[in-house]
């Protein structure tokens, strides 16, 4: 990690924020791009697995694997 998320818990809130709007935006686009409307239900239910869960995981390493909170 590098050493500005050490010392700043702002910048890696700022970066953890960022990556998951970034990753929703992009996600997004490709997800309505990528369906149809006829499309089955677990298509939908995987779709919303890949648009949340990655952030989810994102929030977790840095602030609990990385001990964010401790520092």
């Amino acid at each position: 990690m590098p050493k500005i998320f050490k010392q700043n818990k702002f910048a890696l809130l700022g970066a953890n924020i960022l990556i998951i709007l970034l990753w929703l935006t992009i996600s997004s686009f490709l997800m309505n791009v990528s369906q149809t409307e006829n499309a089955p239900f677990f298509i939908y239910i995987i779709s919303f697995l890949i648009r949340f869960l990655p952030p989810m995981w994102v929030t977790w390493f840095l602030w609990i694997k990385r001990s964010g909170l401790k520092r």
